[in-house]
């Protein structure tokens, strides 16, 4: 009986619960998570020899976030839930990657909380423009495989 009720009273974001945000884009959040992952396991460490590889794990989480946002635009997300979205990746994105500065390489609150918004803001501008191209194009009914 309790398990109905926390469902029915779930809280929802302009009529979206959070699941419904996350479902359609699961894998391209994990894929973000990942990336980060390999930024500072992988890429870091080889950045003196490959410097390319630093920049290469930025392309690719942007890439993810990009793809997200085509398939929202598919699943009839409009600009207001392509937004939550772009939260829900800066907080997966950004968030992972201040925590392992703040609590591996020991930066300060002051340094990771720019960075945070840095990146959240590289976030933004991904998602408001090809949100806001995807929709403009899918309502003149340009025919883009959806």
């Amino acid at each position: 009986m309790a398990g109905a009720i926390i469902h029915k009273t779930a809280m929802k974001i302009f009529g979206k619960s959070l699941k419904q945000y996350v479902e359609p884009v699961k894998y391209y959040i994990l894929g973000s998570v990942l990336v980060v992952i390999s930024q500072y396991a992988i890429a870091l460490p080889l950045s003196d020899r490959y410097p390319f590889l630093l920049n290469l794990t930025q392309a690719l989480w942007a890439l993810l976030v990009a793809l997200a946002v085509v398939k929202l635009v598919k699943k009839n997300f409009g600009m207001k839930h392509l937004l939550v979205a772009g939260v829900l990746f800066s907080l997966a994105i950004h968030g992972l990657k201040v925590s392992i500065r703040y609590f591996f390489y020991g930066r300060d609150v002051n340094y990771v909380i720019d960075r945070f918004l840095y990146g959240s803001l590289l976030v933004f501008i991904i998602v408001i423009v090809l949100g806001a191209l995807f929709l403009y194009l899918k309502k003149k009914n340009t025919s883009l495989g959806w």
